[in-house]
């Protein structure tokens, strides 16, 4: 089985499909997420993991995006990863000799205070993915460091500046495992779906009102631009599910005429 990731070595996202693989099944790297969930509806890999909400950043709003746009894949699973950010050069330099920081914008975001307060002179330069930062600074012979996951030294040989330098110690990304299936767990206790509304007064009222009728607890809710008429917007939620009361809910739901798309029950 082949199944996609945001790379190169080194990215959490890597970490995270290496924990996932367990190294039996083939991982292949793609440039940026909306590459990666590309490949699985273009059927080049069985599956995909890419992280969708941060503990600190939020929603990862090109994954969600993406998954808007793709009505064919579901949601298999999740993966929880604990994210320590890290921050290393090409030999062994004084934080006053960093000249410039490379990184993804949320590990840049997720170290704002460290960097404002331990290099407030260093260039800040966002890149695709923090092993992308990793790669370049490995290549590299200026005084420049990068910010990323601590398998990123011996990928690419890289000397560790400080370690654990995030601002949050209370820092997760939960991953979904995509699919064009349907996640074949026994015991299914989430549910991840999507859900549009006419912008007028109480819409998003009513269908939420339908969920506290039947009981259930959404742990999330996120709302994205349909990207058609200013104003209409697109929500995820998730819930918590085991006694079929989803079904109901989403039946009537249904019956008021609302769009509704279920990503996946896992």
């Amino acid at each position: 089985m082949k199944i996609g990731y945001l790379g190169p070595k080194g990215t959490f996202s890597y970490e995270a499909c290496r924990e996932y693989c367990k190294d039996k099944q083939e991982m292949i790297e793609y440039k940026t997420i909306p590459e990666t969930i590309l490949a699985l509806e273009n059927m080049e890999i069985e599956e995909a993991i890419v992280p969708i909400e941060n503990s600190l950043q939020g929603c990862v709003t090109d994954a969600l995006d993406t998954l808007i746009q793709n009505e064919d894949i579901k949601v298999k699973d999740e993966l929880i990863l604990e994210i320590k950010q890290n921050l290393m050069a090409n030999s062994n330099l004084s934080l006053k000799e960093i000249e410039e920081v490379y990184s993804h914008p949320q590990a840049l975001a997720q170290c704002k205070n460290y960097l404002e307060t331990n290099l407030p002179k260093a260039k800040i330069i966002p890149v695709e993915s923090t092993a992308f930062a990793a790669k370049k600074v490995s290549e590299s012979s200026k005084n420049i460091a990068c910010i990323g996951n601590i398998a990123c030294l011996e990928e690419y040989n890289l000397k560790l500046i400080q370690k654990n330098i995030q601002d949050n110690n209370f820092n997760k990304t939960k991953f979904w495992i995509l699919s064009k299936s349907e996640s074949k767990k026994t015991t299914k206790n989430k549910m991840s779906m999507l859900f549009s509304v006419k912008d007028k007064p109480g819409a998003l009222y009513k269908v939420l009102e339908i969920f506290n009728k039947y009981n259930l607890n959404l742990t999330k809710i996120e709302s994205r631009p349909a990207k058609t008429v200013l104003g209409e917007y697109i929500f995820l939620i998730d819930v918590l599910i085991g006694a079929s009361q989803e079904e109901l809910a989403i039946e009537e739901i249904k019956e008021k005429n609302i769009f509704v798309r279920i990503l996946g029950k896992y």
